[in-house]
């Protein structure tokens, strides 16, 4: 299966907060995949074609 996105042992700082710890991800091609956080506002939808 084809690949779109490979994230590997990401993190994320807010400043010295650590919000996202060694993180790994991959997102087929042709899917729709959301990030859903405490906050429906906050959420990132990320479209493959």
């Amino acid at each position: 299966m084809a690949k779109r996105l490979d994230i590997k042992d990401l993190n994320l700082y807010y400043g010295k907060f650590h919000a996202v710890q060694d993180v790994t991800l991959q997102v087929p091609a042709r899917s729709v995949t959301a990030f859903i956080g405490p906050s429906a506002a906050a959420s990132r939808p990320c479209c493959g074609r």
